[in-house]
């Protein structure tokens, strides 16, 4: 079955606003969601997306107004790229403990709330694809970077038990783990950029799209 709709969050800016617009070039009807509605907005008014809905990954409340609206204005999710995120640097013993929660609940509680809401819909309908936009942080080791890092390493495995849950309904999960991305994000590191948002959202739509059922669970790298 071809998918029709597609849910990207943090889509009003970097790779988040690049996937909803080669979702859209595809021919999906796309919903992008984000804590800033005017960033959201111009991606709309642009073309890139045909719904902005503004929200906080972290809410429940705010995850369930989304799909509400999704299926209201566009019809079933498809597909979920669950984008949304945040660094905040610091070694450990500097690191507060709300900065690290805060960390946690957007990179890593985030997706999972997202794909809890989806994916009963996609079980009943078997059909539907999880792409979790991860992180070459996922696999290493980063001075300063440690709540991120870990949020990373957690989604890793999150996406790795979704697959194994969904697999025998004809659901898929993937991760897409890019390296140095030229975005705002990255300006907060010393890291040169390797790579555009634009090229990593042709991997995540490959992963979206293109990947055979077999690839579910994969950690695709794009490392520029």
């Amino acid at each position: 079955m071809k998918p029709s709709t597609a849910i990207v969050t943090g889509g009003g800016r970097g790779i988040g606003e690049a996937v909803a617009r080669a979702l859209t070039a595809r021919g999906l009807a796309v919903t992008v969601f984000a804590r800033t509605s005017a960033e959201l907005e111009r991606v709309v008014k642009e073309g890139g997306a045909a719904l902005a809905v503004t929200g906080d990954v972290s809410s429940e409340a705010d995850v369930a107004r989304l799909l509400a609206e999704h299926e209201r204005k566009l019809g079933p999710c498809d597909l979920l790229v669950n984008n949304a995120g945040v660094l905040v640097r610091g070694a450990v013993d500097e690191l507060q403990p709300e900065q690290w929660r805060h960390s946690i609940e957007i990179n890593l509680t985030g997706p999972f709330l997202c794909a809890r809401a989806v994916v009963p819909g996609m079980k009943a309908r078997r059909h539907g694809r999880v792409v979790n936009v991860a992180s070459i942080s996922g696999t290493v080791g980063t001075p300063e970077a440690s709540a991120y890092n870990a949020s990373k390493w957690g989604l890793l495995g999150f996406t790795r038990c979704l697959a194994e849950e969904l697999r025998r309904y004809g659901v898929q999960a993937m991760a897409v783990s890019p390296g140095s991305v030229d975005t705002a994000m990255l300006r907060q590191t010393p890291f040169p950029p390797d790579m555009t948002p634009d090229d990593v959202a042709k991997v995540v739509v490959f992963a979206g799209l293109d990947a055979p059922d077999a690839s579910t669970g994969a950690n695709l790298e794009v490392y520029g």
